[in-house]
């Protein structure tokens, strides 16, 4: 009986454990992709909120996605990143105006853009925000200022801490179901 109960509880903390895996240290400390943690983002004169930059990228997105692009200079295009700005991905990237009122539809693009990677893990994911304002050089960019968010969507709960919670959970299961066959 007792080497019954003690398959029963292997074989349940070996369920837990394929359930539950630990993630390559590689993604435990990954930077963020997306607008989660942003708040507002400055180019030049120009502010613009979180939801104008997801407006932005989603828009962006949804035409590369469908194989369009608008405009004389056809946008989404690539971004070949000669200036080594720093996002959130390695690329590679494609850059889609941002303005002021509303989305980019074909008429003068601005000087401010939204960096998507199309294909991050399947999906396209905003990565940065640059201009050409205060750039040297008439095609190049800069990177805009961003300030973090005070409330994300996740009400303070990363994905990492939930991941982490769980984990304990499936332990905590297995170390009791064993004090359990002992007594």
């Amino acid at each position: 009986m007792v080497c019954l109960k003690s398959t029963f509880v292997l074989a349940l903390c070996a369920v837990f454990a394929a359930a539950n895996p630990i993630a390559a240290p590689d993604q435990a400390l990954e930077k963020r992709q997306g607008t989660a943690n942003v708040g507002t983002v400055t180019c030049g004169d120009n502010k613009y909120s979180r939801k104008q930059i997801e407006e932005a990228t989603a828009e962006g997105c949804r035409l590369h996605a469908a194989n369009q692009q608008v405009g004389a200079s056809e946008y989404p295009h690539r971004f070949n990143n000669r200036e080594n700005l720093v996002f959130t991905t390695s690329g590679p990237y494609q850059e889609f105006p941002i303005i002021p009122s509303g989305n980019y539809t074909g008429r003068s693009p601005g000087p401010d853009r939204v960096v998507l990677d199309p294909n991050y893990r399947g999906s396209c994911v905003y990565v940065g925000t640059m201009t050409h304002t205060g750039a040297s050089g008439r095609n190049g960019f800069v990177s805009c200022n961003q300030t973090k968010s005070s409330s994300g969507s996740s009400n303070g709960t990363s994905a990492a801490s939930t991941l982490a919670d769980q984990r304990s959970l499936s332990a905590a299961v297995c170390i009791l179901s064993l004090l359990a066959l002992t007594a």
